[in-house]
């Protein structure tokens, strides 16, 4: 009599479970394997519901990797996972509603964890995820194959990079990433620490600072993208372990250089050209970009808008390299006379050249009118330096040479700042601050000099005797 009471309890309650667990999973009984398993569930969460109102069930297993004599693995049938609590992994599944593409359930699945509480975890993590309408599915493509459809879309698009930094990021990337370790990974797996020690071979290994940072401008821009594509889940790259760059002091010639060179380059076609380098400050690009219909001889003036550029093999035109780059520039009466010199040159040219001269419009060219490219003018520079037997000095020094010129003459910063078409005053100052030290002495000492003196005994600091104790 007792034993049938005990077995009409244990059915009573048997049965109370069948109704909880239908409720919770739909109708029919619940199944005789399964009930032991969703016991053990009623202490987790099992019921979520994602954004388009669906439950998502959820559950957690543990399997290994043992193999029978058929080298099949166990799974979750393996005898050593009942007799050893550290045997196998973890793992779960947590179900995500309906694929509106196909109609079938799909299913997040998840394992290799090393014990159940982080199994729960993760599957927790997944849960709220589907529920927030945020999951990002794992992602299974390599780094490196990423890395190229990032930038070929860039190529595509022509959004986000401009045409010479794409060329620079197609370079680190075949030169400096790809084959790497980095490459091989997923890109799901990537964590900041793998691209900290990335970064940390490549100075290692004797790469410049500048260098490094550049490299890890492409590790930013790329993963912030994947990030934004919700390829990954989270952005690793930021906040990276960043070699620190050491600034150094601009290198200029003296002004006696500055013009000795000028005298040498004047008996070259092209002497305007470095003029105005000199004298203006304008960029390379602007300078082989310019045109005739920006220049304004009669009130001495440039309209710098255009940018001249070396792109994947190609010469290209844009604009200038940031909004403040779109400026106007004043000419002296040197630069103004180089000009018309050179117009009058060049016209002859095109007088002889004839049906052989094809008129391009831009203020320097070849002798038969095609615009100059970018690298022509750098060699010509060195060249013309070499024969000037100079120290030194790049394309861009000729740029760096008008401003320490400008505030050798105490120019005020804000007006080589808009003259050099900074975005900023403090760019100026970060790069010319070892000068303007100099001049703001001298700009002391001039305005304290316009101020006379109340009385002829003024003090002044030399007229002040000694002080005794």
């Amino acid at each position: 009599m007792k034993f049938r009471s005990t077995l009409k309890r244990r059915s009573t309650a048997w049965s109370a479970i069948g109704k909880r667990f239908r409720k919770l999973k739909g109708s029919g009984p619940v199944p005789q394997g399964k009930r032991k398993c969703w016991l053990e569930q009623r202490r987790l969460p099992v019921r979520w519901q994602n954004r388009e109102g669906l439950r998502v069930a959820n559950d957690i297993f543990r399997r290994c990797g043992c193999r029978d004599e058929n080298k099949k693995q166990y799974g979750a049938r393996c005898p050593q996972l009942a007799k050893d609590p550290k045997h196998g992994t973890w793992g779960f599944y947590v179900a995500a509603g309906v694929d509106p593409a196909t109609g079938k359930r799909r299913q997040v699945r998840q394992a290799g964890f090393p014990t159940q509480k982080a199994a729960r975890e993760a599957r927790n993590k997944v849960a709220r995820s589907l529920d927030q309408g945020t999951y990002v599915k794992r992602s299974t493509e390599r780094y490196g194959d990423y890395l190229d459809g990032w930038l070929e879309r860039h190529k595509v698009t022509g959004k986000g990079l401009e045409a010479t930094t794409y060329d620079n990021y197609a370079r680190y990337i075949k030169n400096d990433i790809k084959g790497t370790e980095l490459s091989r990974m997923l890109l799901s797996d990537i964590r900041r620490y793998h691209l900290n020690d990335f970064l940390r071979g490549l100075s290692e290994a004797g790469r410049g600072a500048v260098t490094v940072r550049r490299i890890a401008a492409v590790l930013q821009g790329s993963l912030r993208a994947a990030a934004r594509s919700q390829r990954i889940e989270n952005n690793p790259a930021t906040e990276l372990e960043l070699p620190k760059v050491e600034k150094k002091p601009v290198q200029a010639w003296e002004p006696a250089q500055v013009g000795h060179f000028l005298d040498v380059a004047a008996a070259h076609r092209l002497g305007a050209l470095f003029e105005l380098a000199m004298f203006t400050g304008m960029r390379r690009g602007e300078l082989i970009g310019l045109r005739w219909a920006d220049v304004d001889l009669p009130t001495r003036t440039i309209a710098v808008r255009n940018n001249r550029v070396q792109a994947d093999g190609r010469i290209v035109d844009k604009g200038t390299k940031t909004d403040a780059g779109q400026r106007t520039v004043d000419l002296d009466d040197r630069a103004t006379g180089a000009l018309i010199g050179w117009q009058i040159k060049q016209q002859e040219e095109q007088d002889a050249g004839q049906e052989a001269y094809s008129p391009s419009g831009y203020v320097f060219t070849m002798e038969d009118g095609r615009p100059l490219k970018p690298q022509y003018a750098t060699r010509l520079f060195e060249s013309l330096r070499v024969k000037a037997g100079l120290p030194k000095l790049t394309f861009k020094g000729q740029r760096h040479e008008h401003a320490s010129l400008m505030i050798a003459a105490e120019v005020d910063i804000a007006v080589v700042s808009k003259r050099l078409g900074h975005s900023s005053i403090s760019i100026t100052s970060d790069i010319y601050g070892h000068l303007i030290g100099s001049a703001s002495r001298n700009a002391a000492e001039n305005a304290a000099a316009l101020v006379p003196a109340k009385k002829a005994g003024a003090h002044t600091l030399h007229s002040q005797a000694p002080v005794t104790a």
